[in-house]
């Protein structure tokens, strides 16, 4: 199962979901990161090899275009509406269906939305 670090503005039914699921999710306010800046998580994470779950589209902009250009991994979350239960559902199966990208070395965001998901790579 996967790693995730889910950032403070992740829903906490989202972070018990994929819990349930059997993914081990550290989430940013139980760990002492709440109110740290974004440079601070997504360092955080790929520090510890996890997969940073937010609802904040900055971190694809460090990924792309910042300072940690090219290193990290986030599924970045882009719901119009708020479905907790199908978020978690469409979560663990990006989880399971992307498990050779989230495994890899690779750098990346996954965007999610009702729509569907699309990968961006990045440094690789």
């Amino acid at each position: 199962m996967s790693k995730i670090l889910a950032d403070e503005n992740v829903h906490g039914d989202i972070v018990r979901g994929l819990r349930e699921q059997g993914h081990e999710v550290l989430f940013v306010p139980e760990i002492g990161l709440a109110g740290s800046s974004d440079d601070a998580i997504l360092e955080y994470s790929i520090k510890h090899n996890l997969l940073l779950l937010s609802g904040d589209k900055d971190f694809g902009g460090l990924i792309e275009f910042g300072t940690l250009w090219g290193k990290g991994k986030v599924i970045l979350l882009r719901y119009r509406l708020i479905n907790i239960k199908k978020m978690v559902k469409n979560i663990g199966e990006i989880l399971a269906n992307e498990q050779e990208l989230i495994t890899s070395e690779n750098s990346f965001v996954i965007v999610l939305s009702e729509a569907g998901y699309r990968i961006h790579r990045y440094g690789n």
